[in-house]
């Protein structure tokens, strides 16, 4: 059994105001290990709805995996830690604050969320309204990371992108590079940021066990 699937849940207390969603508006729990997965990721990434970027965040980074749409149900060695996904629209946010919720009330069965991650839906700045809101619902997931437009990451399949492993040393931050030869420095950095997060729960957890 892994540390991970040894991880106590403890699930946080509800916010003041805040409501489960209704049953139509959740994402389901897988009752079967996440299908299609060759590998145990460290954490899944969870798109709230199609087009989030999940499926490209996960190719780019080696320690993920895209949990197609539902919870991971935490069978066998999976990792019950997840990320959300979401493009930053109106629908896609709201989208995500539906299974935030949804995660609080406790019917997002036993996985343990990290953050949130919104993905640039256009070039330029990100509009004020998009902002404020992604605030809103930014306050429910904790850690909330921003991933910008790639134009050239919108011309290719998620296949034929480079790949951020653990350990890959970072770009010079002046230095221009081509996206699709090399991980930009703002995905390195959140790739470097997730794994923090993970193994800052292990070790908590761990320091919990030792303490019983």
């Amino acid at each position: 059994m892994t540390a991970a699937m040894k991880l106590r849940r403890k699930l946080d207390p509800q916010p003041a105001g805040v409501v489960a969603p209704p049953e139509s508006r959740r994402a389901p729990v897988w009752d079967r290990p996440v299908p299609g997965v060759g590998r145990a990721p460290l954490v899944w990434l969870l798109g709230v709805h199609g087009g989030a970027g999940a499926t490209t965040l996960a190719h780019v980074l080696a320690p993920a995996a895209d949990s197609s749409r539902r919870w991971p149900g935490v069978f066998e060695r999976e990792s019950p830690f997840v990320v959300l996904v979401a493009r930053e629209t109106i629908a896609g946010l709201t989208r995500a604050h539906d299974l935030l919720r949804q995660h609080h009330f406790g019917f997002g069965g036993p996985s343990e969320v990290l953050g949130l991650i919104t993905v640039a839906a256009r070039p330029g700045r990100m509009p004020a309204e998009i902002r404020r809101y992604r605030d809103v619902v930014g306050s429910l997931a904790g850690p909330l990371w921003q991933v910008p437009w790639y134009e050239e990451w919108t011309l290719v399949e998620p296949e034929q992108l480079p790949v951020w492993t653990p350990g890959d040393p970072m770009p010079e931050k002046k230095r221009k590079i081509d996206p699709l030869a090399e991980v930009p420095l703002e995905v390195r950095e959140l790739g470097v940021d997730i794994v923090s997060a993970v193994r800052e729960k292990l070790d908590s957890t761990a320091a919990f066990d030792e303490g019983e």
